[in-house]
């Protein structure tokens, strides 16, 4: 039997594995025990590397968590920009979005509590909040944009403000994920789910486009 060899990782390559797998592990850790509660040690040892090879990839504890927090919020944009690109039918995008809304629930719920980590030890850090408010803008921009292409697809007449709209998502989302957090059987995720989409079809006046949305 003819063995196939395994190809050898490049050096960038491989540097690139091991900074995800720490981007990984540290993930995992920081949404369960807070940025204060995670060492250096233990996003290594989880990730199964050495101090060093935590320092070869990042200067700090808090650039790590910038950049994974950088990462996960990426994602999201990138996810919002393909339900955008997939169609060009409003209705269809409009769908889409709707099913997106409210996506902090169920497994997403790590994302979450990294995001809220990470604005809560901005309060207390000037540095890092300098660092993160940068972050946000870029990010908020971006949908902010999204949400204006939609608003003029649509052909909206009174619209409101794309940059209310952005900040009326993450506002929403943040307080009622908090309360299924605290006490899931009180709010469970199909509430939470429902009282986002309910927001969503008033604020785009889904029932008078009558897009056929259930």
């Amino acid at each position: 039997m003819i063995k196939l060899m395994k190809k050898r990782l490049t050096r960038q390559e491989s540097r690139a594995q091991t900074r995800e797998k720490l981007l990984e592990a540290a993930a995992k850790i920081i949404a369960r025990h807070g940025l204060a509660g995670t060492s250096i040690e233990d996003i290594a040892e989880t990730a199964g590397f050495s101090r060093g090879a935590f320092h070869a990839n990042f200067k700090s504890k808090d650039e790590l968590f910038l950049t994974l927090v950088e990462k996960q919020m990426k994602a999201t944009i990138f996810e919002i920009d393909e339900l955008h690109a997939v169609t060009d039918s409003v209705e269809e995008k409009l769908q889409n979005l709707r099913t997106v809304y409210p996506r902090y629930t169920g497994s997403d719920r790590d994302t979450f509590l990294l995001i809220t980590e990470a604005q809560m030890y901005a309060l207390r850090n000037p540095r890092f909040g300098k660092k993160l408010r940068a972050l946000f803008s870029t990010i908020y921009d971006d949908l902010i944009q999204s949400v204006e292409r939609l608003q003029e697809q649509m052909g909206c007449k009174d619209p409101v403000y794309a940059k209310q709209l952005v900040l009326i998502g993450f506002g929403l989302s943040h307080g009622l994920i908090l309360h299924n957090l605290m006490d899931p059987e009180r709010y469970p995720d199909s509430m939470v789910s429902d009282s986002m989409r309910l927001v969503f079809d008033k604020i785009f006046s889904l029932e008078e486009m009558s897009l056929g949305i259930h």
